[in-house]
């Protein structure tokens, strides 16, 4: 194993197909039941490895406040190499597609292929960093419960289009659960695994039926009424907490890919 190289990555966006809130747990967090999608919406990562004192440059086409990559680089503690990484953002920050979640799964990528950590250390810090940094380490398609850390990881769904909007402004996915009600808790119209089955066997009357997301009934009216259009000619919902939306539909300008990063280049000094 060389003493550094450099990796180019795409680091791909997810759709919550459906996503629901069981209950609030005692630990503050809530439970959910949500169907994870990545798609081929992605950022392009690239990270330059060589020997050094432990020091961690980003540069990106966009300013990142708490970049999620700086504090996986703190509890690597690696002090013999410095890091490079050239970030070219396209996934929007705050709307809900994982962008942040999936940029820490690509760094972590590049830490193991240059052999900084293991596989179990990259799940390890993956959990500790962000709930929804495990999945994207697979991507695909999986059933997500608990905070978003119980991944069940199922045979990824191909063959779907999607257009993906950005209304152009955030939500706060913490000020999003705190406006939830507990009465509006498990009301989703079908579980994940039953959306599951209706893509794989792409039953498109159950799809639309069970399109469906909990955060729908804490934002803007506005936005809502823009959702609700779609959704009269096909299944559409907010993803996350938003503010980003989907539709299905056949020409869209996505599609569903297999993993949540992809390696295009690595070479080894």
């Amino acid at each position: 194993m060389g003493k550094g190289g450099s990796v180019v990555l795409r680091t791909f966006a997810k759709l919550n197909l459906c996503l629901d809130v069981l209950r609030k747990r005692e630990d503050g967090f809530h439970e959910i039941d949500s169907l994870f999608q990545t798609i081929s919406l992605f950022d392009r990562m690239i990270v330059k490895v060589r020997q050094g004192n432990g020091d961690l440059k980003i540069e990106s086409n966009v300013d990142i406040e708490n970049n999620i990559i700086e504090k996986i680089w703190s509890l690597v503690g690696v002090r013999d190499r410095d890091v490079h990484v050239l970030l070219e953002k396209n996934i929007p920050i705050g709307a809900g597609l994982g962008g942040g979640s999936s940029n820490a799964a690509g760094f972590l990528v590049a830490l193991k292929l240059f052999g900084l950590i293991s596989e179990q250390e990259a799940f390890e810090l993956a959990k500790a960093v962000g709930s929804d940094v495990p999945f994207f380490l697979y991507g695909g398609t999986a059933i997500v419960s608990g905070k978003g850390e119980v991944i069940k990881e199922v045979e990824p769904l191909e063959g779907y289009d999607v257009d993906v909007y950005f209304p152009g402004f955030s939500i706060s996915t913490k000020e999003a659960y705190a406006k939830l009600k507990p009465e509006w808790f498990g009301k989703a119209p079908s579980k994940a695994a039953e959306l599951y089955e209706a893509y794989r066997t792409r039953d498109f009357e159950k799809i639309k039926l069970g399109t469906y997301n909990i955060f729908e009934k804490v934002i803007p009216d506005e936005l809502l009424d823009r959702i609700e259009v779609l959704r009269s000619e096909n299944p559409a919902a907010l993803t996350g907490s938003g503010s980003a939306y989907f539709v299905l539909t056949p020409q869209g300008k996505y599609h569903f890919t297999k993993k949540g990063v992809e390696i295009d280049a690595f070479e080894e000094d």
